[in-house]
């Protein structure tokens, strides 16, 4: 995620982050959310402005559509438009949106904030209280994304890390243990500080998410069951439509084969691309799903080998440190995360049965 950080404008707790870039603060510092944003993106102004097009020569103003600007910094002198939005979206600073987070960050301590992609997105992350999983040590991170980049609300989750091998343990996405979502509207600030009140309920999702992972290690998998787990961490790949129109058309595999050879050679070029493209996706698949079965049988007896947290965190493992995560691509918030979240939901329930 290094190429999207804006500028240095990335704050750390003790260590620098990604190719040495930003400052660092002393590990007893206490910051509050509003003060990292402030060092980060304190000179960061976003404004939003009248949008016109031009009809016949004449510029036409559009009443009920305004442009979102990221005007000039010393380093980035050049202003940057985030988009066209509506008229009643509204434009806050992102030290005022942190503010409403600085409750939250008098008891969780502020570990990383930074801005990305040229000030449309800023992130922080709190550190919550430590736990163990039946002695598998954790550690705790609630994630905040701010965002003035239209269409993409706010985002807050609560995101435990496995610290043995720095796994970032990702929840379902109908079972995440904190989301908030919030618009861009007159009220935004105002429902991003209701964050600050929520510690309670952090304290309570932590509860939770400790009590699912627990459970996660006490119960004992069949091979069925881990290749459950697999399978939805890492599912076949949609066959492409055109390619599954023809089978359904004319029936079969062999049947398939016969009438693509009638095509003329365009189409049946274009029909051999994408079912190569769809085989070597496929093939990546089974490839990822193997990979996690090596991981799954690599937890011995006496570190939860054959639990569901073991299935669990092979994906995990599978997702966070494999080769060819495209640059910027996120483990909590990408695809990457989208496995393990696939993966976590199908633990839970099997579980839960």
């Amino acid at each position: 995620m290094s190429h999207k950080i804006m500028g240095q404008r990335v704050l750390s707790r003790s260590k620098p982050m990604w190719h040495g870039l930003g400052t660092i603060m002393p590990a007893d510092e206490n910051i509050t959310a509003s003060e990292a944003m402030a060092r980060t993106a304190g000179d960061l102004e976003v404004k939003t402005v009248p949008v016109s097009c031009e009809i016949d020569g004449v510029q036409t103003p559009i009443s009920n559509h305004q442009a979102v600007v990221r005007m000039p910094t010393a380093d980035t002198p050049k202003a940057e438009v985030f988009g066209i939005v509506g008229k009643d979206w509204k434009a806050e600073s992102y030290v005022d949106l942190a503010r409403g987070l600085d409750k939250l960050s008098e008891k969780y301590k502020v570990e990383t904030a930074g801005v990305l992609e040229n000030g449309k997105l800023a992130f922080l992350s709190m550190r919550g209280e430590d736990w163990d999983v039946v002695g598998d040590e954790m550690q705790s991170y609630f994630i905040a994304n701010l965002s003035l980049k239209p269409r993409t609300g706010h985002r807050i989750i609560h995101s435990p890390v496995r610290v043995v091998c720095w796994n970032t343990n990702t929840a379902a996405k109908d079972q995440a243990s904190i989301s908030l979502s919030i618009p861009h509207n007159a009220d935004a600030k105002q429902q991003l500080g209701i964050a600050g009140t929520l510690i309670e309920k952090f304290h309570q999702a932590q509860a939770k998410t400790k009590e699912t992972c627990e459970a996660f290690a006490k119960r004992t998998v069949t091979t069925e069951e881990a290749e459950r787990i697999f399978k939805a961490a890492f599912p076949e790949p949609t066959m492409p439509r055109k390619i599954q129109q023809l089978r359904d058309a004319v029936g079969g595999d062999e049947a398939f084969t016969v009438f693509t050879k009638n095509l003329d050679p365009n189409a049946m070029a274009e029909i051999a691309t994408a079912q190569a493209r769809f085989e070597q996706l496929m093939e990546k698949r089974i490839a990822l799903r193997e990979e996690a079965r090596t991981r799954y049988t690599g937890f011995s007896p006496s570190h939860l080998g054959g639990t569901a947290w073991a299935a669990y965190n092979a994906v995990t493992e599978v997702a966070d440190w494999r080769e060819g995560k495209a640059p910027g691509m996120s483990t909590v918030w990408g695809p990457r995360a989208g496995e393990k979240s696939r993966a976590f939901a199908e633990a839970l329930s099997i579980v839960s049965n």
